[in-house]
Parts: structure tokens; sequence; C-alpha cells
């Protein structure tokens, strides 16, 4: 119902700020709110809003904000993390050499961008662990409002999954490759499994050689494939062969779209015990301790091994998935914004 415009993207936060920026100050929208779905460049967003008389809305689908190293981040812990902490921990963020000699590039322009960050008119927040972030943070509670992530109606599918005797088992990830998403903890679990399954890691990301270098080393050529990118159908056929999908995030995730993905291609799965995914699947997903390899092999090997188990987390999904319809969750993003204009 709208437009779509595209320019290009910067590797760094002043950078993304200020192309974004320069591109609200030239087409001067005519439009009553902005709204932020990437929270790195809210600053830019509260910046033109404050000189245009514009409301301004964030989701806050993730810690960056507030954060410098994400897969560091412990719930409760890190309240009143100061300007030396984040520092100290952003030189301890995973990656490669050229990211890690960064960090104190990027911790500086963090600084500098993230008071603009706690200045919009509202943010939407997608779970309790996630408001609960952003409070220890210091943002303002009555501008926090907890709006969960909708399921797209049009990927819902009934698959036709090829016979399981005689074939391997297929382990599924969809998402970006970061040291957050906690990749390194799913590969050295799938090592411990027997012979019969593969793993197929759907994405790109910084942290691709680390993973490949570490599938190399544990000699698992061959049974961990890396798709690369993929586009929206194609990854629905990966769903719909899938035995299991697993989100093994190590830092407290605010709402992970692809658990809504996995429950409408009937996948059932296993989680992180960090953050909102096992709070937000119950009965339909199994919950490893967040950063163990040997607990996620054991859950793993539990659900390929047990179809009955698979079909009863299966059915709970459907529940689960129901209450999560675009109709539900459009309506209270559209009731945040009527009582932001009046």
């Amino acid at each position: 119902m709208g437009e779509t415009l595209y320019f290009p993207t910067s590797r760094t936060l002043l950078g993304l700020n200020r192309l974004a920026y320069h591109e609200l100050n030239r087409r001067r929208p005519d439009c009553d709110i902005i709204h932020v779905y990437n929270t790195q460049q809210l600053p830019s967003a509260v910046r033109y809003a404050s000189r245009h008389d514009k409301t301004v809305v964030a989701t806050m689908n993730n810690l960056a904000p507030v954060c410098t190293n994400p897969s560091n981040y412990v719930e409760g812990k890190c309240a009143g993390c100061g300007a030396i902490d984040s520092f100290v921990c952003s030189l301890h963020r995973p990656g490669p050499l050229r990211m890690r000699a960064f960090m104190p590039m990027h911790w500086l322009q963090f600084i500098v961008l993230h008071r603009l960050s706690s200045r919009a008119d509202g943010y939407i927040v997608l779970s309790e662990a996630t408001k609960k972030c952003y409070l220890d943070a210091g943002y303002d509670a009555d501008r926090l409002r907890l709006i969960p992530n909708m399921y797209d109606p049009m990927v819902l599918t009934e698959p036709l999954r090829p016979n399981r005797i005689n074939r391997n088992k297929m382990i599924l990830y969809v998402g970006r490759l970061e040291a957050e998403k906690g990749l390194q903890v799913l590969i050295k679990a799938f090592s411990l499994l027997p012979l019969g399954s593969m793993l197929y890691i759907v994405g790109t990301g910084d942290y691709a050689p680390q993973l490949t270098k570490l599938t190399k080393e544990l000699d698992l050529e061959g049974r961990v494939i890396f798709t690369g990118f993929m586009e929206k159908g194609e990854i629905g056929r990966y769903y719909d062969m899938a035995d299991v999908f697993v989100h093994p995030a190590l830092w407290p995730e605010p709402f992970p779209r692809t658990i809504l993905e996995a429950l409408s291609h009937r996948v059932p799965m296993v989680v992180s015990d960090s953050g909102s995914a096992s709070s937000i699947l119950g009965p339909a997903g199994l919950s490893f301790r967040n950063g163990d390899p040997e607990d996620l092999a054991i859950k793993l090997q539990r659900l390929l091994d047990d179809d009955r188990l698979r079909e009863q987390m299966i059915m709970a999904g459907e529940k689960v998935l129901s209450r999560y319809h675009p109709d539900t969750i459009l309506s209270q993003v559209l009731q945040l914004y009527e009582e932001l204009l009046s």
C-alpha cells in the first residue's frame, strides 16, 4: 500500500545515521509517524523528527541501542552498565580481527548516538525479556509497549516431507551468521550426534569464516552445509524438508521471527533458554541450557528419535501460532499510533 525506496548503506553507526538523515531531509516525507525497524538508525529519525514535528516509534528487535556486545549480555547482571563497562565488553566481542580492531571506534559512535535512541516518542518491545533489558538501561517504562511479532498467513503449509526411513535427518538453522546467534554451539552439538543427520545453515554474516573453520576442525565437512543467502521462497523449501529447526541464540533475543516461520511450516524445534524463545513456544519446543553443546545434542537426538513427541509439538505449535495472527498484532500497533498522535 506504500512505496519502498532503497539507498546505499554503511558499515558504521555514524555512516548509517548520516545516510538515513540525508534521505529523510531530502525526501521530506509527508507523514505523521516515522516507524524505525533498524534500531541502529533510530538516532537519525529522532533528530529529524525533532526538527520537523514528527512522531517517532521504534520496534526494538535487538539490543543495539543499549549494548556493544550482545553475545555477552546477561539478563539482570548488565543493568546499569556504564561507559567504561561497555567499552571493555566491546573489546571482547567475538568475530574477525578486523572487526575487533574497529571496536574502539564503534564504541565511541555508540556513546555519541545512544542517548538520541532513548528520545523516541514510543517503543515497541517484542517480549517481556526485552522490556526488562531496556528498563535496566534506563528507558522510560511509560513509553515501552509490549507488542509481539506476527506471522505471515501466506506461508502456512502442510509439508509433505520425504519418508524418513533410509534418509538423513535434516536439522535447520535460518538467520544471520553472527557470534551472538550461537551457531558455534550448534555446530559443536551436531558433532556429538551419530551419523545419519545433516545440518543446513541458511544465511550470511560476519561470523561465517569462524564457523567454516570450526566445521573443518570438527571434521564435519559434507555434513554441515552453508547455503549462503536465500530468497524467502527458497527458504520455505528448506523449512518444509526439515525434521528439526534450531534457534541457539546466546543473547536474550527479543522475538525471533524465524520461530514463527518454523511454526508456520510445522517444524518442531529446539531453542536456547536465553531470551523469549522458550517462553513463547512452551510445549511447542524443547529448550536447552544457553551455550551448552552437550545439552543441545541431547535435546536434538531426543527430538529426532521420537516421532510421537514431534507430532505433539507440531499440534501445540498450531495453538501458539494462532496468538500471533496479523489481525491481532496490527490492531495493537494502530492503537499505539493513535495514542501517540492524540
